[in-house]
This record gives structure tokens, C-alpha cells and sequence, in this order.
């Protein structure tokens, strides 16, 4: 018994490795969209690559969709959603806070966790940029959009406006034809970048930040009074900005 377990080990030594293969996606404006089987090993490059994203492809709206990125984004909705419920459970919020928690609640109950991460998906910066030239990992998928022309401006507002994009307009001037709630705090608004930077921004006299251009496809998220969440959620509006981050310009089937 011992003699033939030794040479099944022989055999299996001898035999030739199999090397591991990953599987990626690669969809919206690319020439060859669809799953891409790829040796373990590969980087972001040789998916994109081989799929050549077309002219029509905005790269700083593309998206780097990662399964291992889930799970903690899954926690970070989870923990605001409880901080509104709490906030929607405290008799002592101001009344105008408190009328916009229910349609806020429901807003990022309906938002899905998509597992995008920040990366730069400029085809040609992949070639030369190590840093933006990560590994590939087994799921990963990448989403190309083409180039919107609008704004969108989200969060203590009567209601979503999807605004005229205007090339060079200050970040703060957009609130001007977006009708903003009396539950919104007056002296911040956080831009979120198509690339999924988040800029908190002055608004008010006493704070205002210097003019921020936004990229075609910005939203920008008007937050809750800071004042009424202090003491209560005070990291709220800047978790909410973080989580509206990970959403891409097209979230296609990512999982909740």
C-alpha cells in the first residue's frame, strides 16, 4: 500500500502544472466585449487591451468592478441605512431633517453595492502607469461608458435634477436650477467626480472653496444639515458621498 501511494505522488509530480486562469469582463464602448479567460498573473492592461475600447469610450468614467470590494461596501450601506433608521426614530430632529430621512432611506435602499474601486482606465496610461496597472483578479469587470452630457445633483433636494453639463460652471452654481430642501445643510456640498474622486466643497461666505469645475457625468450630493446629525451621525453625509462613489456611470447587472 505504501509503494503504490508513493508512485501516485511520483505520477502527480510528474505531470505538467496547469496554470491558473482568471476570468474578467469587459463591457460598453470596446470592440470585444465579453468574458476574457486570462493567466493568472495578467494585469488590468491585457483585459482592456484586448478588448480595445472604441473612440466613444469615456475613460474617466470607466469603472474597475472587483468581488473582494463587496463585502465591505455591503457594511458601509448597511451602517447607513441603520444610522437613518436611528435618526428617523429620534423625536428631537429637526422637523425638516426629519421629513426628508424616509425618501433619503429609500434613495440608498434602492443603490446597489457594485464592488467599484478607484483606477485610472485610460488605455494608453495602463501601458505605462505600473501603479494603475494592477493585477487582475478572478470577477473583475470593467465597464466603459460613453461620454455623458449631464450633472446630476442628488441627496436634500425636492427632487433628483439631471442638469445641462456646462464646461468650466463652478460645482455650486449647478444648485441654482435644482430646487434645494429645507433639510440641506447651506454651507457644504460634496462633488463626486465620474472617476470617483469626492471633493467636499464650501459653499457659504465664511467657507467658500475656490471654483470647482466638474467632468461630464459629476453628481453632486447636497447634504443633511451637519449641524442637525451632530451628536447623532456626524459622519454621515461623508459616508453617503464615499458609497455614491462606487457607483459607476453604468452599474449594468452588479450584485446588491
Amino acid at each position: 500500500m505504501r509503494r503504490s501511494g508513493a508512485l501516485l505522488a511520483g505520477l502527480l509530480l510528474a505531470l505538467p502544472a496547469v496554470a491558473a486562469e482568471l476570468h474578467v469582463r469587459v463591457e460598453g464602448e470596446v470592440r470585444q466585449p465579453g468574458e476574457y479567460r486570462i493567466a493568472d498573473g495578467a494585469r488590468f492592461a491585457d483585459a482592456v487591451l484586448a478588448a480595445m475600447p472604441t473612440p466613444a469610450a469615456y475613460a474617466l468614467g470607466a469603472a474597475a468592478l472587483r468581488p473582494s470590494a463587496l463585502p465591505e461596501q455591503r457594511r458601509l450601506k448597511a451602517g447607513l441605512l441603520y444610522d437613518l433608521e436611528a435618526l428617523a426614530a429620534d423625536p428631537s430632529l429637526p422637523p425638516a431633517v426629519a421629513q426628508r430621512i424616509p425618501a433619503l432611506r429609500q434613495w440608498l435602499q434602492a443603490l446597489p453595492a457594485t464592488g467599484r474601486v478607484r483606477a485610472d482606465l485610460d488605455s494608453r496610461r495602463l501601458e505605462i502607469d505600473t501603479a494603475s496597472n494592477r493585477l487582475l483578479a478572478d470577477g473583475d469587470r470593467f465597464v466603459y461608458p460613453p461620454r455623458p452630457d449631464t450633472v446630476t445633483v442628488l441627496g436634500a433636494v425636492a427632487t433628483p435634477c439631471t442638469l445641462p453639463y456646462v464646461p468650466l460652471r463652478d460645482a455650486a452654481d449647478y444648485l441654482r436650477d435644482c430646487a434645494v430642501d429645507a433639510a440641506a445643510d447651506r454651507d457644504l456640498l460634496y462633488a463626486i467626480q465620474p472617476d470617483g474622486e469626492v471633493q467636499r466643497l464650501g459653499i457659504a461666505a465664511w467657507n467658500r472653496s475656490a471654483p470647482q469645475a466638474l467632468a461630464p457625468g459629476a453628481v453632486l450630493y447636497v447634504p443633511l444639515d451637519e449641524r442637525a446629525l451632530r451628536g447623532r451621525a456626524p459622519e454621515l453625509n461623508a459616508t453617503l458621498a464615499q458609497f455614491l462613489a462606487t457607483q459607476p456611470l453604468e452599474t449594468g447587472t452588479a450584485a446588491r
